[in-house]
């Protein structure tokens, strides 16, 4: 059953019922699998236009309210970021259109095997919880990946791993406009990550700037995520995602706020129900800012919950931009990080090596690949 129009308030009441429960937090295919009885006020939001506009007290104010928020969940909502409604409800429906697809049309842009983040990845295909290390079944997911364009050939072919990440992209031909909308998504988020990391750079206590040479050639990637309607139950220990961190500096996401959503751990165990604020988006840091804040920061588990049976006809769309510094960039303890005992917790590492290598365990589990659909 695709969500259009006013239907999301209708699900959102109906499972408004369920929030609260903490009983079946350890029973994965339970109608209230991982509920928290915290408030949604546990995932911050935080009001960034003030920073955006300039004036140095306010900036000041939101820097700080961003360290504080990160220090703690790793997880916040963001208002007054000024993406167009329009252009998010756009791409989402173009999202929809694409995964309504037959599988056959779908497969003709599938992902290759050289290159991870291009292309469709088919229901089965991935398995998030894997990159750490967890045995879970294949998460129930479909999605369709892109990266950087307007990139140079001598840039693609610097490197083997510069290749990886500059591969040119896969459209499909169907939906028409598909190319042009998340293009446009794209570069509208890709500013607004080098805002935010301009943020991160004054809550550290950095120059705004103090990213800037490391961001600009990044190799971020947006990933279009459909997770269908359920019209089996699923397996034991099977979501929709499975409990994982993200990878990169930051991770930008449109999701539905629909049954069977985003959660995202707490200290105490439970798993929190994410519930943004209409017209926000939510914004956490992955292994690559925790790591460069020698932990400061933390890159919190999260995963996507299965619905509970009642709204098991209902499916999802989210659409996460995660934000990748150059892939030649060295990732190194912030100094401003290195706390009282002056010791980085990690070597220095570059980044395109830490990304890969988590990518590779998400879509290169043993099992997943050869489990391609037939074309």
């Amino acid at each position: 059953m695709p969500l259009t129009g006013n239907s999301y308030a209708a699900v959102a009441t109906s499972y408004a019922c369920c929030l609260g429960g903490v009983n079946n937090v350890n029973k994965p295919n339970s109608p209230c699998f991982g509920r928290s009885n915290m408030s949604r006020d546990a995932v911050p939001v935080i009001d960034v236009e003030p920073f955006l506009a300039g004036d140095e007290r306010a900036k000041q104010s939101v820097a700080r309210r961003v360290d504080t928020t990160l220090q703690t969940t790793g997880f916040m909502s963001i208002v007054g970021h000024g993406v167009p409604d329009q252009l998010v409800q756009r791409a989402r429906e173009t999202a929809l259109e694409f995964f309504g697809q037959e599988l056959t049309e779908k497969m003709k842009v599938a992902n290759p095997p050289e290159h991870m983040s291009r292309g469709y990845n088919w229901v089965g295909n991935r398995s998030l919880a894997y990159t750490l290390g967890e045995e879970t079944p294949p998460d129930l997911q479909e999605g369709f990946a892109f990266g950087p364009f307007d990139i140079g050939n001598n840039e693609r072919r610097e490197t083997q791993i510069a290749e990886s990440f500059f591969a040119p992209n896969i459209w499909p031909k169907q939906p028409e406009n598909f190319r042009a909308v998340f293009e446009e998504y794209y570069r509208t988020m890709a500013l607004l990550a080098e805002k935010i990391m301009a943020i991160f750079a004054v809550a550290l206590d950095l120059q705004e700037s103090y990213f800037s040479d490391k961001m600009d050639r990044p190799t971020s990637v947006i990933r279009v995520v459909h997770y269908p309607a359920q019209s089996e139950p699923p397996v034991a220990g099977q979501l929709r995602a499975g409990a994982h961190t993200d990878y990169g500096t930051l991770t930008i996401l449109y999701g539905d706020d629909t049954p069977g959503g985003l959660q995202v751990k707490l200290r105490n165990g439970d798993w929190l129900d994410v519930h943004p604020t209409p017209g926000a988006l939510v914004c956490n840091v992955g292994d690559l800012m925790a790591r460069w804040t020698n932990d400061r920061w933390v890159s919190n588990l999260h995963r996507v919950a299965n619905p509970p049976s009642e709204h098991a006809s209902v499916n999802r769309i989210a659409i996460p931009f995660f934000h990748n510094t150059n892939h030649d960039a060295l990732i190194e303890c912030i100094p401003s990080c290195i706390g009282v005992e002056g010791v980085a917790k990690y070597p220095p590492v570059l980044f395109g090596e830490h990304y890969l290598d988590k990518q590779t365990r998400a879509e290169r589990k043993p099992g997943l690949t050869a489990g391609k659909p037939n074309e």
